[in-house]
Parts: structure tokens; sequence; C-alpha cells
């Protein structure tokens, strides 16, 4: 089955676009911000430097002059600085004291522009490179005289100088971002992963559930609680197949334990019959019959076979039964059954019988296949436990080799048998925690081999 997009991968990369997009908002946002700060400070800056200079400005002996510390009015005598600043009769426009850069005209002032923060201009600055310079022209009264002073600063080499300030700001502290993506991210994955562990818990639980363990569930305790109502979902349809499949294994061994007596009466019932001819013919039919009910008795008791944990079956002395079992057919059948295995116990965890009636199937398909005057070999070794049962016939195609396990698969009508006997084993062993194999034997014929846990 192709596998689905990872959840992880899908979280991973919707949290790191997202987060990317929140750091490029954050610092749009920082930027927009900074400039709006610096637009407003700047304009402040302005204001109050016209302010400083109205409340300076006093008229003494005939003379306006300015009533400020020279370290204040510095700025406005470097030659290197074009900041400047004029003080001006409203009445004519005469200036009556100037320093520093050009001011500038007086800005048109419209009845809605006049506040107690005067107005903001611009202007290109004259004779320089400074391109525009940013003015404020605040109105005010000294001396009994109606006043305006201008304050002036080139608004290029602000700009620069903001923009160098964002540029080293970026520079020095935006690489932080990339670090603090991949943190982030790191901490993210480990919590998702953490997060999705219980499901890759109950995702383990679930692997083991099958016929040998069907009353194994999903633990819905350590999950999160959204994933619980579907691990409960989950359960519930378990418990509904448990019980679909339970009721089935009972019915068919129900039904072939209620046919085994009529079939024996009909049997005997069949041998007093004059005909003996007919009565042969009608007794094989029976019998084969009678072999599929046993079967089947065979495969509801191998669909609840649960071993021990204190059971244990000497495989040794299973291959020997066996042999002495069948026996007397392989000699009808100009037939032999040979076995080797070491004279001290080979022990595993396991039922005899249902080990028993397991080789017992293999033996039986071996001595149908074998051709006669051959020998089907039973194998026992101790390390690790294994049991080969091994025919001379011709052998099992690879591509039917998984078919050959498949309940009521044959290779055509003709072929004798009810297609349940290699099922029972695979099941038997499936019970038992071992594996069944089939494989070409050494010298031609199929060779069945049955692991067992050590």
């Amino acid at each position: 089955m192709k596998a689905g997009p990872s959840l992880l991968h899908r979280i991973v990369l919707r949290l790191s676009l997202t987060t990317a997009a929140a750091i490029l908002c954050a610092y749009s946002w920082l930027w927009f911000e900074f400039q709006s700060s610096i637009s407003s400070l700047r304009e402040q800056s302005l204001i109050e430097s016209a302010r400083l200079l109205a409340e300076s400005v006093h008229h003494d002996e005939g003379q306006w002059r300015l009533a400020l510390p020279a370290h204040l009015l510095a700025p406005y005598r470097r030659a290197e600085q074009p900041y400047g600043y004029a003080i001006r009769d409203q009445v004519n426009g005469a200036i009556l004291l100037h320093e520093g850069a050009d001011v500038g005209p007086v800005p048109h002032l419209r009845p809605e522009d006049e506040d107690e923060d005067g107005v903001l201009y611009t202007f290109p600055a004259p004779d320089s490179g400074d391109g525009e310079m940013l003015g404020e022209y605040l109105t005010f009264t000294a001396a009994g005289h109606a006043l305006g002073v201008q304050v002036v600063r080139p608004l290029a080499r602000e700009s620069d100088l903001i923009d160098t300030v964002l540029l080293d700001f970026f520079e020095d502290g935006g690489w932080l971002a990339a670090p603090f993506l991949i943190a982030l991210l790191a901490v993210s994955i480990l919590t998702i992963r953490g997060t999705l562990k219980p499901l890759r818990d109950i995702s383990q639980q679930a692997e083991r559930i099958g016929p040998t363990a069907p009353g194994v569930r999903l633990c819905a305790t350590a999950v999160p609680h959204e994933v619980q109502p579907l691990v409960q979902a989950v359960n519930d349809a378990l418990d509904r197949l448990e019980e679909g499949y339970r009721v089935q294994r009972d019915f068919t061994a129900d039904a072939a334990h209620e046919l085994r007596t009529p079939l024996a009466v009909l049997i005997a019932h069949i041998d007093t019959l004059p005909d003996r001819q007919t009565a042969r013919e009608l007794r094989r039919d029976l019998d084969g019959m009678a072999h599929l009910v046993e079967q089947l008795l065979r495969v509801a008791r191998s669909e609840a076979l649960v071993i021990q944990p204190d059971e244990q079956a000497d495989l040794a002395e299973v291959a020997r039964g066996v042999a002495e079992y069948l026996a007397l057919v392989a000699i009808r059948a100009g037939r032999l059954i040979e076995v080797e295995a070491p004279d001290q116990p080979v022990r595993v965890r396991g039922q005899a019988d249902a080990l028993f009636h397991a080789v017992r199937n293999l033996v039986e398909n071996g001595l149908r296949h074998t051709p006669a005057g051959t020998a089907v070999v039973i194998t026992v070794e101790a390390r690790p436990p294994l049991i080969r049962v091994r025919d001379h016939g011709p052998g099992i195609p690879d591509e039917r080799k998984e078919l050959v396990f498949q309940r009521f698969w044959r290779a055509d009508r003709q072929t004798p048998g009810s297609g349940l006997g290699l099922a029972i084993v695979r099941r038997t062993m499936e019970a038992h925690g071992g594996q069944v194999r089939v494989q070409d034997a050494p010298g031609g014929g199929a060779e069945f081999c049955l692991h067992f846990v050590p």
C-alpha cells in the first residue's frame, strides 16, 4: 500500500511557513514603526527647537537677542551642519535674527494650519547637495511684537542616518531570525514526535493483533484524548470481528462434530450391504467425507489453539509417534516412512497433540505424492529446533508454494484431499510462534520445514 503523506512533515512544513511569515511580518512592522517613530521624533525635535528659540527671544536696548547658551547655538554655527534658524517680524516678514543655513520662504498659513505646534514645511536646499530641507514655522509674541521663528534641517541627511541605523539593525540583529527559526523548528519537531509517540505505540500494538492473539486490544489510556474516540472505535470493531470469528469457528466445529455420528452410522449400514462392490465404492466416498469432517474439526480447534506457558512437546517423540501411526498406511501403499531424530528429547514450548496432527498432515501429504518404493523422511534437529518432512514426488512449483497453505486450495479437482491439511499446519505453527516453509528437496520432491522458537 502506498504510504500517505507524513503528518510530521506536513506539520513541520506548515509551521515553518507560518513562522517565516510571522518573522517577515514582525520585521516589516518594526520597519514601518521605526520609520513612523523617527519621523515623529524628527518633527517633535524641530517643534521643540522652535519653541526654545521663541522662548529665548527678547528685546534689549533696541536689539533683538537670544538668551541661549553657546552650546545650544553651536549646531547652527557649524559649516558642516547645514542647520539654520531665523526670527522674523510677522508684519513685514523681515528677518530680525538669523544663523546657519537659509531657512527658505515663510510658509503660507491657512487658518486650519495654525496651532500651538506651528507648521512643518519643506523646500529645496539652495546651492547644496543636501536635497530638501525640512523646516518648522512657529508664531509667537515677544516684547509686544508678533514674531515668527523658522528652524530648518536637511531632510536627506536625516533620512540617510535613519537608513543607516535600520540597515545596521537588520545586519546585526536580522540574522537572529535564522537560528530562531531553526531552534523553533527543532523544538517543534521534538514536541510533535513526542506527541505522536503514543500513535506509534498503538500501531505496534495493532501489528500484534492476529489469529494467534485475537483478544489483543489497543490501549486507549496512553493516547491524546483527541485520538481516543478513534482507538475506541477500532477496539469496538475488533470486538465485533472477534465475535463473528468465534461464531464462525463454533459453527464449523459444531457442524463437523454433529456430522461425525451420522457418518459413522451410515458407514456401519453400508458395511452390511450385500453388494460388496457398491459397498466399497460408497465406503470410499464416505471415508472422504469423514476425512473432510475431521479436517474441518481440526481447523476449528487450531483456530482456538492457545499454547500455555508451561506446555512442552518433544519433537523427536512427535515424529516417531506419527511414523508409528501411519506405518500401516504407508506399507499398504508400497511406501516407507523414515525418521531421523536424535536419541535425546528435543523439547519446545508447544502442544504435543496439535504438533502430532500437523506433522501427520505433512506425512500423509507426502505419502500421496512420493512414488511407490520410496520413503517420506521425517528429520528432527535440535539446534535450532525444527522438523523436516521430505518426499520424492514431483515437488511444488515456485508460484504455488504460497498457495498450498490456503484453505481448500488444490492444484486440480482430481487431486485427493480436502485442501485443509496444510492450512491447519500453518495455523498450528502460528499458534506456536513458529513458521512453516516449503522448498525443493535435494534430489527432487518437496521439503516442508517446521521452524520453532528456540
